[in-house]
């Protein structure tokens, strides 16, 4: 097999790729030809291919060595810790945060600068998060595997505390099963499985294969038929993203629509477009057991330093808001009332951020 460019064995981040060659490599199974994919996702499909025969290649010029390596040989031998499952598993009637470290999106453009991961993961814990994803694709989103690993070591940090470290979701277009072994190898929980990138087989095949290598998946599906593919492949985390790939629009509806065709024992996950609590509020109330919030939770966090807001530095407005995500309000029992408490200096550490009542 012919590979674009070769690779120094002695790397294992993703830095090199933004100056690698997005020609398509000779022989490689193009996952752009499964039926029905949104133009957005083909371009990105594509890039990924050459990503895919890159890392093969750094890993077969590195041999038994190479950390991907050690993972890819250990293929089904490895145990289910289920930790991404668990941490989102609660009792019904309530709703954790799987918090996300995102600089920019393709919809949105930049959302933030996101200068150091793991302190960013580390606000996260504190609020209560019930997991993390962190984007690990460079041209559409920003990160990178050196974004992932960062917050695993922070995360590590909490091992024997209560609550445990929060579980650290890779969040990418996942094509191949060697990106599996690699977000094992770089500590992830959980992978990303797309059902519009990959289609009926690949997803089942995949979703194997991310079990066979000790690892969780969340299987993000748009409607009816993709929910369908999921559940048969045997998911057992479905995320329904409520941002249409075709036109960008975000509606919750479709998350409110497709609450009661998900089974009670399969995980529930809303993505996108959770921008208040009473988003979240309104996905607890038929029975989702997470939310993924990134935007929402950059801009507050970010915005918590800036000369504008009126709370200090040491207490971060991303916390409020997952906290406020995770409040055991009621919708059907609305807010008669709303009360706002305000605080500067060290009055700020007095109340979590601007609450409502």
């Amino acid at each position: 097999m012919a590979f674009v460019v070769p690779i120094s064995t002695s790397t294992f981040t993703q830095r090199f790729r933004p100056a690698v060659s997005h020609r398509r490599p000779a022989g490689l199974t193009r996952m752009s030809a499964v039926p029905n994919v949104p133009d957005v996702l083909k371009k990105i499909l594509e890039r990924k291919e050459t990503e895919v025969a890159n890392l093969r290649a750094e890993v077969e010029a590195a041999g038994a060595s190479h950390p991907v390596a050690k993972v890819l040989s250990k293929k089904g031998t490895l145990p289910r810790g289920k930790a991404f499952y668990s941490a989102l598993k609660l009792p019904p009637g309530t709703i954790t945060v799987i918090a996300e470290v995102k600089r920019r999106s393709p919809s949105k453009g930049k959302i933030g600068n996101v200068k150091n991961p793991g302190l960013l993961s580390r606000v996260y814990y504190e609020a209560g998060a019930g997991a993390i994803s962190v984007l690990t694709d460079l041209e559409g989103f920003g990160g990178t595997l050196d974004d992932l690993k960062q917050v695993v070591e922070t995360q590590s940090t909490f091992k024997g505390n209560y609550p445990e470290p929060c579980p650290v979701l890779r969040k990418d277009f996942t094509i191949d099963e060697i990106q599996i072994a690699e977000a094992a190898a770089a500590g992830a929980s959980a992978v990303l499985l797309i059902v519009a990138a990959l289609g009926k087989e690949k997803t089942k095949e995949l979703l194997d294969a991310t079990h066979a290598f000790g690892l969780d998946a969340l299987v993000e599906v748009h409607d009816e038929d993709e929910l369908k593919i999921a559940l048969d492949a045997g998911a057992e985390i479905v995320g329904v993203n409520n941002r249409d790939l075709r036109t960008f629009d975000v509606s919750l509806d479709t998350a409110m629509r497709l609450a009661e065709l998900i089974p009670e024992d399969v995980v529930k996950i809303a993505e996108s477009g959770i921008a208040q609590y009473i988003d979240a509020w309104r996905l607890r109330d038929v029975g989702y057991n997470a939310v993924l919030v990134g935007e929402s939770l950059i801009r507050a966090y970010e915005g918590s330093a800036s000369d504008n807001t009126s709370y200090t530095p040491s207490y971060n407005q991303a916390k409020g808001l997952i906290m406020a995500f995770k409040a055991k309000g009621s919708v059907e029992f609305g807010r008669s009332s709303n009360f706002s408490f305000y605080g500067k200096g060290e009055a700020a550490k007095e109340v979590l951020g601007e609450m409502s009542i």
